[in-house]
């Protein structure tokens, strides 16, 4: 983890530039600018979490592991949103591993700051209320996905997600990686990911993706991409 020079704390995250300018002036000064490393773990299961993560760039990736050891993914957070919410909300430590699915920065800010303002600053609290139910849309559209829908449909899904946060066609991705968020078998990935290079809508190669028609790639993933995604662009136009 490296520290970025202060002038790149630009208000990037959607949270926080939704705030009025008084309320994010006084949360300002305990921010702090961080690079985060592709892998890097935020927080494990069940630990104590002393930060808060408003997410600027990358995604942070929410993932659930069963006691023999089986994981998917159950959330993402992008720079729509924030790491540590059941935290925030009086919870003592969150029930999956937080870690860079997609090499990004955050702003962080100790928890402890971040519980005094929800609890003082009205306007924060009701963003993040509005928030808490966006978030609660999207988990529950992951389990309904990951119940009904096809590997293809998922990795369709899970593919225009990285699309929008990784502000590039190409994305570094390896079939162990995908297999792991979907909860399903690498070989079950390497026949999806063949036939929608066979499509034309992806090139992978070396555990490099490559988007080459995202309107296809679209029109074969389920429709939770587009649930979740109508839910927070509908959050931040309130």
């Amino acid at each position: 983890m490296l520290r970025l020079p202060d002038n790149q704390m630009d208000v990037r995250n959607r949270l926080l530039r939704s705030l009025p300018p008084n309320d994010y002036e006084r949360l300002k000064p305990h921010l702090q600018a961080v690079k985060l490393e592709l892998g890097e773990v935020l927080c494990e299961a069940g630990m104590p979490l002393p930060y808060a993560w408003f997410v600027t760039k990358g995604i942070a990736s929410l993932v659930s592991t069963t006691t023999d050891g089986n994981t998917i993914e159950v959330g993402m957070v992008g720079n729509e949103g924030v790491v540590g919410l059941p935290v925030l909300l009086r919870g003592e430590s969150l029930p999956y591993r937080v870690n860079m699915q997609l090499a990004g920065e955050a702003l962080r800010v100790p928890m402890s700051v971040l519980r005094e303002e929800f609890s003082c600053n009205s306007a924060l609290h009701k963003l993040f209320l509005r928030y808490t139910f966006a978030v609660i849309v999207q988990f529950t559209q992951s389990g309904v996905c990951n119940h009904f829908h096809t590997i293809e449909e998922r990795l369709c899904r899970w593919l225009l997600i990285l699309h929008d946060h990784a502000q590039s066609e190409t994305v570094n991705l390896t079939q162990e990686l995908i297999a792991e968020m979907l909860g399903v078998r690498r070989s079950g990935v390497t026949l999806v990911a063949s036939t929608l290079q066979r499509a034309g809508l992806i090139s992978y190669r070396r555990g490099r993706i490559t988007i080459l028609n995202r309107e296809a790639i679209e029109g074969s993933a389920c429709e939770c991409y587009r649930i979740v995604k109508d839910e927070f662009e509908q959050l931040f136009a309130i």
